[in-house]
């Protein structure tokens, strides 16, 4: 067999500078898209972290998102607004309109704004959102004039004027609520010779040092300093004649609704001033003059929102005559041994903190003089201890206890062992038998001699069903309230006046319409407010005025949209809660 060979073909070679072309075409292409992968990774990175720094949700209403931006931009104007604040005290302490201490408690004021910034911002924002929704439902439309208007008074300083005062109360029987018809017509007999003596030229200065009754003021000749018209601080009838009255001549006598008779002056004016370059302030500031409209737009909104609710709040209609007792919330935890007391302090040279400094030696007659007053008042309260509200507020050293307003002598909160007083004290009323109503005889402790009676035992709910008892088998309700209530209006038989519906909380409000004219309602107790007994002694339909107005106009709008804004779906960031750098 033979075999043939089968031929090899032979192929012509490629070049080699095609196989480099082709090789770094190749490569090329990789590297392109190696590149554009870095630009798009690169890009969503900027694009995550933009939206991260400026567009993320920071919270949302209904559905609507608030931005990390305009959270940012709202915490600049809200900022702007502080700075400008400090200013306004800063210049007003230099003009000599705020004394020190009042220029310091704003600036304190101002100072813990700033540390919540952007917590208010935020909140504001929120605010803004659910506000502008309620608006139209309410009538409410907002122009560019209301907005200029707004800006206007924000750039306005209004009228201030350096006032003076003399007060005349009139005297109160010991153990008395209320002064005599007879008792008012003297303090207002007092209050007329004085301003005879004003118009017939005797100083000021001597008659408000001799005749004013206001202590407070009464040293410094009725010296008030610069009052506002809207100021808290006063009177209302008395701001009312100050701001009308002309330059160094006094006021005719004025009734106050707490029934005390005042005499005013004004020795200095610094009228109402418009500060021109407000706008000017916000541009150098570098505050965006459009995102600041946008700010008072939603305060016109607003402002807008509580004037409509607050004219429908104070229209005539039925008000209810009310008495109160209050028992203020305290530790739910208190052992059974803790007692509620009230207690007189009689201290040498009435003064107990220089007695609790050891700077009255305990060798100086004042411990003996206090002792014996102790002593006497004891005997008293003893013979009749429905005495001793009144002697508390006329003659303890204890300066809270003092006054229509003061405590009466009550101390805040249950005595038990762990409590913050002296020794002595907790070891004196907390002597077991003691019973409810005791009065413990005089005992002396670091700031004086006490006299202390026992009030009750736990609990406070108990207590009060316990004075409902009492009230509704025709006990004097004002005489239950002075001796156990613990709100201001004690001293005054726990007296409310008339209150309208929209004047108080709508917990307090339902319970007062919900009792029968000449009735007491059933305890009403609020978690971290206290537990509340009432009387109603009468109804009418009246007009709120006055204090009951102010009372109107600072609750009615509040308790309105915390009802709407809580029927709003609101998601808040709770990473939210550091400065904005």
């Amino acid at each position: 067999m033979t075999f043939r060979a089968k031929p090899v073909v032979k192929r012509s070679p490629r070049p080699s500078s095609e196989n480099r072309d082709r090789r770094n075409f190749l490569l090329n292409v990789g590297f392109g898209l190696v590149v554009l992968a870095a630009v798009a990774i690169l890009a969503i990175a900027v694009a995550v972290t933009y939206y991260n720094d400026h567009l993320v949700s920071v919270a949302k209403v209904d559905g609507q998102a608030v931005s990390k931006d305009e959270l940012r931009d709202r915490a600049l104007v809200e900022t702007w607004r502080l700075d400008e604040a400090d200013r306004r005290i800063r210049t007003q302490t230099v003009a000599g309109r705020l004394t020190q201490a009042q220029a310091d408690a704003q600036a304190q004021i101002v100072s813990q704004q700033r540390q919540q910034i952007v917590l208010i911002a935020l909140e504001r924002l929120i605010d803004d959102r659910v506000q502008a929704k309620l608006a139209p439902a309410e009538g409410i439309t907002i122009s560019e004039a209301d907005i200029d208007a707004r800006l206007l008074e924000e750039a306005t300083t209004p009228e201030v004027r350096h006032a003076w005062l003399i007060e005349v109360a009139p005297e109160l029987t010991s153990g008395a609520v209320e002064p005599t018809p007879a008792q008012t017509a003297a303090a207002k007999s007092k209050a007329d010779a004085a301003l005879r003596d004003l118009q017939g030229g005797k100083s000021w200065e001597d008659v408000a040092r001799t005749v004013s009754t206001d202590t407070s003021t009464a040293a410094q000749a009725g010296d008030l300093g610069w009052l506002q018209a809207n100021d808290s601080r006063a009177d209302e009838a008395y701001l009312g004649a100050i701001f009308k009255v002309a330059l160094n001549e006094p006021t005719a006598v004025i009734p106050g609704a707490d029934g005390i008779f005042r005499i005013g002056r004004v020795t200095e004016i610094s009228p109402e001033a418009v500060d021109d370059a407000y706008q000017a302030k916000l541009k150098n500031d570098n505050v965006d003059l459009v995102q600041y409209r946008a700010v008072v737009r939603g305060d016109v909104i607003r402002q807008k929102l509580e004037d409509k609710i607050v004219a429908d709040a104070t229209k005539p209609g039925p008000q209810r005559q009310v008495q109160e007792i209050l028992i203020r919330a305290g530790d739910p935890n208190v052992p059974p041994e803790g007692v509620k007391v009230r207690h007189i302090l009689y201290s040498p040279k009435d003064d107990p903190e220089a007695a609790s400094n050891g700077d009255i030696p305990t060798d100086d007659p004042s411990w003996m003089e206090a002792a014996t007053q102790a002593t006497v008042a004891y005997e008293k309260i003893k013979a009749d201890p429905s005495l001793f509200d009144s002697v508390a507020r006329t003659q303890s050293d204890e300066m809270s206890a003092r006054g229509v307003t003061g405590s009466g002598g009550k101390l805040p909160g249950y005595v038990t062992t762990d409590s913050g007083l002296v020794d002595e004290f907790k070891t004196a009323v907390l002597i077991l038998g003691l019973k409810d109503g005791d009065v413990i005889p005089p005992f002396k402790t670091a700031f004086g001699w006490h006299i202390v009676q026992i009030m009750y035992h736990p609990t406070d709910e108990a207590h009060l069903k316990k004075l409902k008892a009492d009230a509704d088998g025709g006990a004097d309700f004002g005489a239950l309230a002075r001796d156990n209530s613990e709100a201001d209006t004690a001293g005054a038989g726990g007296d409310l006046g008339w209150v309208a519906r929209g004047q108080l909380a709508e917990a307090k409000i339902t319970a007062i319409f919900a009792t029968p004219v000449g009735k007491t309602s059933e305890v009403l107790s609020i978690p971290d407010d206290g537990a509340y007994l009432y009387k109603v002694l009468a109804e009418e339909v009246r007009t709120p005025e006055g204090r009951q107005l102010d009372e109107i106009k600072q609750s009615a709008f509040r308790d309105w949209y915390d009802k709407k804004k809580a029927s709003v779906v609101i998601e808040r960031d709770p990473a939210i809660a550091s400065p904005v750098s």
